[in-house]
């Protein structure tokens, strides 16, 4: 399956359509998680700036 048909989702089964859902979701968590440990650092890294 090329990426334009997969994003189009007409020819996704409920299985597909699942698994992409919940990697876009754990991103999004893992994504948040890094930025709450990681807030000083960037707090620290504006300031100087």
């Amino acid at each position: 399956m090329e990426l334009d048909e997969l994003l189009e989702g007409e020819s996704l089964t409920g299985r597909q359509a699942v698994i992409i859902f919940f990697t876009f979701l754990i991103l999004i968590v893992l994504a948040g998680l890094f930025l709450i440990t990681f807030s000083d650092l960037f707090r620290n890294l504006i300031a100087f700036a």
